[in-house]
């Protein structure tokens, strides 16, 4: 063997090990399994290390710890009155197909079943959603609504807290449109604490945009609410400065209202006033002064023939 066929069959051996190597290092940090508890309404997290080395078995080990009550009496694994028929993991989406008893669970039970479920998955790096079907069906919640891929942010909750001030609440927010020249609205149902203001809720769900392709983000996802109060039906919303730079391909006035509107669909406003570390002089993409307030503009909304919901 010449120098240089060695020099490549090591070179061989050496891709094999780091391939070997990548392959049994998945990221394990961060991992939590999360339990319901039992007679109350609440969610208990636990870090767990998993056995397995590799990303499917590490989702079909969480997957199993989901079915398993834990040691802990108080708590209760969230797959135990209905079945699990399947699971298939595509990409960085988990589908779990489950029995038909599924739909027996109360309102409540149901939404923090599904949010102990999605959030135990989605600990782990490599799953970014689930998505739910029951009897192999897509499945719909109490409102009729298919959820779709569903991601951990879309459940609002505090971990370690009792969850008796636990309220489901469907949202009418806007998003842009294709052009980012107008807001197109949508629904969407969130599980949330009655201890965290509902407006903060909202501004919250505009920034993280829409979960469907029919609309697009109008907020940069940078920022974020540092307080936000009502008075007199007038909201007063605090954003970090990261908020001024826009969303690219979103006209300033599309990108403003979509929180103006979005927030003015609470019955609580009329009207809204946003500051950027408590300046109400800045100027918002550089077009739009927020000096003043402003208030539900219906003429920038793009109206379809049926709202999609997300």
């Amino acid at each position: 063997m010449n120098k240089k066929t060695g020099i490549i069959l090591i070179l061989f051996t050496l891709c094999l090990f780091l391939g070997a190597c990548a392959k049994k290092g998945a990221d394990k940090r961060g991992i939590r399994i999360y339990y319901l508890n039992k007679g109350d309404y609440g969610i208990q997290e636990q870090e767990y290390v998993p056995e397995a080395d590799d990303r499917e078995r590490i989702i079909e080990e969480l997957i199993a710890k989901l079915c398993v009550q834990p040691k802990e009496m108080t708590l209760r694994a969230p797959i135990t009155d209905f079945r699990l028929l399947s699971s298939e993991t595509l990409g960085k989406i988990v589908t779990l197909n489950l029995s038909a008893e599924y739909y027996d669970l109360s309102a409540v039970e149901e939404v923090l079943t599904r949010t102990a479920i999605v959030n135990t998955l989605c600990s782990f790096a490599d799953v970014d959603g689930v998505y739910f079907m029951v009897e192999g069906e897509a499945f719909r919640d109490a409102d009729g609504e298919e959820p779709g891929i569903m991601e951990p942010d879309q459940f609002i909750y505090n971990s370690y807290t009792e969850m008796r001030n636990y309220e489901r609440v469907r949202l009418h927010l806007y998003f842009a449109n294709e052009t980012g020249d107008k807001l197109v609205d949508a629904y969407r149902t969130v599980v949330y604490n009655s201890n965290m203001p509902l407006e903060r809720i909202v501004i919250e769900q505009v920034i993280q945009g829409p979960n469907g392709n029919f609309a697009h983000p109008t907020v940069n996802s940078a920022s974020k609410v540092i307080n936000v109060t009502t008075r007199d039906r007038r909201c007063y919303v605090n954003l970090n400065s990261e908020f001024l730079h826009g969303q690219e391909g979103v006209l300033a006035q599309t990108a403003l209202y979509s929180i103006v509107n979005s927030l003015c669909e609470l019955p609580s406003i009329e009207s809204v006033q946003i500051s950027v570390d408590g300046n109400t002089d800045a100027v918002f993409m550089e077009s739009i002064p927020l000096s003043g307030s402003f208030r539900m503009n219906e003429e920038i909304v793009e109206r379809r023939a049926e709202t999609e919901t997300q």
